[in-house]
């Protein structure tokens, strides 16, 4: 059941990448070759598919850092740049510009999302932590580094600008890390 559930998940991510938020269950029942009536066994409603989606999609950026955590080849500053943008392989390709549709017609789902993005700096502090102790980054109060990465990455999500930009979400990502590590000095 587990694995039937992760197919939907991804489904509905495809979905939204072609259709943001217009697509529906049949949508989704067409793509996979199944009735709506298999979806609604594994999930009650839209609301719970997108709650689900959100948790699998995080639990894989969990995976996912701790894969560059335990990377012996990065260096500390790579490491801190790798998890604050941390996305996992398989949802590179989702389109994150789109997100801001959800704040109108899905605002739990939104908030959820908010709420993860906020969340669990345990590890990318401490390598904060280190790197100015080593000298690395200069030394800088960690609330106001948090407050800048995650006020960049809500208005990333919540707004139609980046949708409109020529900039994928990734690549909005790398921008705003470089200058926040290196500035905007020439």
């Amino acid at each position: 059941m587990e694995e039937t559930r992760q197919i939907i998940m991804d489904a509905v991510i495809d979905q939204f990448n072609q259709k943001g938020m217009k697509f529906t269950m049949d949508d989704i029942s067409k793509e996979l070759h199944i009735s709506k009536k298999t979806i609604y066994r594994e999930f009650d409603d839209k609301d719970e598919l997108f709650f689900a989606t959100v948790d699998y999609g995080f639990s894989a950026v969990k995976k996912k850092e701790a894969e560059i955590l335990a990377d012996e080849s990065l260096g500390l500053i790579e490491k801190i740049s790798k998890l604050i943008v941390c996305l996992p392989d398989n949802y590179k390709n989702i389109d994150f510009r789109r997100v801001y549709q959800l704040k109108e017609k899905y605002p739990k789902v939104y908030m959820k999302i908010a709420e993860k993005v906020e969340s669990d700096w345990g590890e990318t502090v401490k390598l904060l932590n280190q790197a100015m102790d080593e000298g690395l980054i200069k030394r800088v109060p960690i609330e106001l580094i948090k407050l800048m990465v995650e006020g960049a990455i809500e208005k990333f999500l919540s707004s139609e600008e980046l949708a409109n930009s020529q900039y994928s979400y990734e690549e909005s990502l790398n921008m705003m890390i470089n200058v926040l590590i290196n500035g905007i000095k020439a």
